[in-house]
């Protein structure tokens, strides 16, 4: 049980710093007058869990890979609570087409994401 909590913290260490190292990289590229980083980083996280969930659903990573990625890296590598800020903020000044364009690309994207990383690691093994 102990060991759980340590893959957990682990990939959660390596999720959140990873989540930093791109939204530098990702603001530095485009403007921060957009929450682009959040986006990018809940998609490209939404495909990874896909991913990892068929890999332990067919048994061919060992179940600690659902603490450590699953539940450690991918929680704190994409940014719902990130994302649900941002929108506020966006409400709050008054941008109600961006705060509607950030959300449904938010939710179709990241769902599709999940989706697309399903069929990817179902089709590959």
């Amino acid at each position: 049980m102990l060991w759980q909590f340590f893959l957990v913290a682990l990939g959660g260490a390596m999720g959140a710093s990873g989540r930093y190292g791109c939204s530098i990289i990702i603001r530095q590229q485009l403007t921060d007058n957009w929450p682009a980083a959040t986006l990018l980083v809940n998609v490209v996280g939404s495909v990874g869990i896909g991913i990892a969930f068929v890999l332990l659903e067919r048994g061919l990573v060992h179940t600690d890979v659902r603490a450590l990625v699953v539940i450690g890296f991918f929680g704190a590598f994409t940014t719902f609570s990130t994302f649900s800020l941002e929108l506020l903020h966006m409400l709050q000044r008054g941008e109600f087409g961006q705060s509607l364009l950030y959300a449904s690309l938010s939710l179709i994207s990241c769902v599709a994401g999940a989706a697309l990383g399903l069929l990817a690691a179902r089709a590959f093994t």
